[in-house]
């Protein structure tokens, strides 16, 4: 999806709740396995990054996917915002592997030049699979005290 709307736009909706939008958000599902396992994948691969993490059942995510017309709850995509701008499913895997270091950097250029029409259907086959192949947790996933700074806070406001 690319947004039909301007890059930072959230920011001029009440309903979405000031937050710091200075680095990379990746918005998961905390009660999935193979989405929250991604993101532990992702941090001990990439320990200095800058990229912060929240889950949807979160406030800020919520807000920020009724903001985009999506549903929080159904839960259909994971969403990057990076630089204002939402990336969504093929595209949105594709941008958090490019926030990544070298060689996943590249794999996420690389993956680039698959159509998303073919990416989406992929991506799409994932996520409608992905409670059945690796199941859920019954308590959202929350980030352990080493991990805490690279989670977005509640509290957190724009810089």
């Amino acid at each position: 999806m690319k947004s039909t709307q301007n890059p930072h736009s959230y920011r001029h909706d009440t309903d979405v709740p000031s937050f710091d939008d200075t680095r990379p958000l990746i918005i998961f599902d905390g009660h999935c396995v193979l989405c929250s396992s991604g993101v532990q994948w992702m941090m001990k691969h990439d320990q200095g990054g800058d990229t912060l993490f929240a889950a949807i059942q979160e406030p800020i995510p919520q807000a920020l996917y009724r903001h985009y017309g999506l549903d929080a709850k159904a839960f259909d995509t994971f969403m990057v915002l990076a630089d204002g701008e939402p990336y969504l499913r093929w595209r949105g895997v594709m941008k958090a592997a490019r926030l990544m270091p070298a060689p996943w950097r590249w794999m996420g250029q690389l993956g680039r030049l698959i159509p998303s029409f073919i990416g989406d259907a992929f991506y799409d086959w994932v996520q409608r699979n992905r409670i059945g192949w690796f199941g859920a947790r019954d308590i959202c996933f929350a980030p352990d005290s080493a991990s805490q700074s690279r989670f977005l806070k509640h509290s957190q406001t724009a810089q």
